[in-house]
């Protein structure tokens, strides 16, 4: 399909205005990333690296806040125009069909009391048979170091539904001034996430479908992910596939080292929980063989003690099942 772009002027959706609506969900508050946030009530809290956050809700929506360095920290982007725009590209690029649709100012009071001036705009776009909507708020802190991209995404037909729980979100997101201090208050959370089941933390989770098989590149279809321990435990992985299917996961360490696998022609979805190091690890999901396509579900498991396998079944789920 031809991908098309088209960029007209109205006004931006719910994100803009005041909003009655109040969260009572999970506090985050990371000082390392410069803010904290009180995620909208029910929605699973993850970490997919260590410059990100994700909290995702029902029906594919979710809210990410994204730590990207500025030009004067080694980073891409030299202003808050230069960034706004290599976004819009990227959603061009990778977008069967997209419009863009500015909005006005998008401004954050920081710690100190500093007017945070930003960008935001809404993206309409369809990815394979998806179609989506993509609210951007994108701000710069006050020292000029790092700029904040908010997004709150989610299925066209699910938008309106799910949006008052972002705004709500949104509001109450609260950025460190220029010395870098947050105001007291909040609970303290940093490398794993509060979506628990006794000690053993859900630390990235996903799902989508892998396949087909792109002969024309000789090239398995597969999902690269990364993720971020604070502190030494163990680890294993879910990959949960579509009867008759081999959806393959691995874990690997910065090294290349492989953590963990678990096979796609292994009836149970769970792998042991092997131990690791602080550190940043990547995992992969893709197909066991050409003829694989299915859809997928994957998660990420750590806890700072052993478990087993039992241990995952009794709080996560059957060891042995099937997606529909």
């Amino acid at each position: 399909m031809a991908k098309t772009r088209g960029v007209v002027s109205v006004v931006v959706l719910g994100l803009l205005m005041a909003t009655p609506w109040a969260t009572s969900g999970q506090v985050f508050r990371d000082a390392s990333l410069g803010y904290s946030i009180e995620g909208p009530a029910g929605w699973t809290l993850t970490r997919p690296d260590a410059a990100s956050i994700r909290f995702e809700g029902p029906a594919g929506a979710a809210l990410k806040i994204q730590n990207v360095l500025s030009a004067a920290r080694g980073g891409a982007y030299g202003d808050l125009d230069d960034l706004v725009a290599g976004l819009k590209c990227q959603l061009a690029t990778g977008a069967d069909m997209i419009c863009l649709y500015a909005g006005g100012a998008f401004h954050v009071d920081d710690a100190d009391g500093a007017l945070l001036d930003g960008r935001q705009f809404v993206a309409d776009y369809t990815f394979g048979e998806a179609s989506v909507r993509e609210w951007y708020g994108i701000v710069e802190r006050a020292p000029g170091d790092v700029f904040y991209i908010l997004t709150y995404t989610a299925p066209m037909d699910s938008y309106a539904a799910h949006e008052p729980s972002a705004v709500a979100a949104v509001g109450t997101w609260t950025v460190a001034g220029a010395s870098g201090a947050l105001p007291p208050g909040g609970s303290e959370t940093t490398g794993t996430t509060p979506a628990v089941a006794g000690d053993i933390y859900i630390v990235l989770q996903d799902r989508g479908h892998i396949g087909p098989y792109d002969y024309a590149k000789s090239a398995y279809d597969k999902r690269l992910y990364e993720f971020t321990v604070s502190a030494a435990g163990y680890v294993a992985l879910c990959v949960v596939d579509q009867a008759g299917e081999a959806i393959t996961g691995w874990i690997f360490a910065a090294d290349g080292t492989e953590i963990t696998r678990k096979p796609g022609n292994v009836a149970d979805v769970y792998t042991s929980a092997y131990p690791v190091a602080p550190g940043t690890y990547t995992v992969k999901v893709g197909q066991d063989h050409m003829a694989t396509e299915s859809d997928f579900e994957m998660v990420v498991y750590f806890g700072l003690s052993p478990f087993t396998i039992d241990d995952l079944a009794a709080r996560f789920g059957p060891r042995v099942r099937v997606l529909p």
